[in-house]
């Protein structure tokens, strides 16, 4: 089996929560989304979640960004994807909030290795 995972696969998810946190921590052009990702899970997801997983019933949007999940698709089996699929896999990563708690994810797109876009994807 190969998997479409390897060190540079380590290094863009790294890209990729950097960008996240800039977002939340410098306004920028993908504040807004970060921001509304996070405030509508605040919003619509009870207490005893956020206590469950974040140890708070309204975890800071670092300790959010801090334990999204990368979606497991990022692990996709590249044997049966064609070329087309394995570099646009490679070049979104979804991030999800732990243990299934909604159908949303935070993408973050890459264009020449670099975090260029981040968007709500379901």
């Amino acid at each position: 089996m190969n998997t479409i995972f390897n060190s540079h696969q380590v290094e863009k998810e790294e890209l990729a929560r950097t960008a996240l946190y800039e977002a939340i921590c410098f306004r920028n052009p993908f504040t807004q989304i970060v921001m509304q990702f996070i405030q509508h899970h605040l919003d619509s997801i009870p207490a005893d979640y956020w206590t469950s997983h974040f140890g708070s019933p309204k975890p800071s949007t670092e300790q959010i960004i801090n334990k999204l999940e990368l979606d497991d698709r990022y692990f996709l089996n590249s044997d049966n994807l064609t070329e087309e699929e394995i570099a646009f896999h490679a070049n979104h990563l979804d991030f999800i909030l732990p243990a299934d708690a909604s159908p949303y994810a935070l993408c973050v797109s890459f264009e020449l290795g670099q975090p260029y876009s981040i968007s709500i994807v379901n």
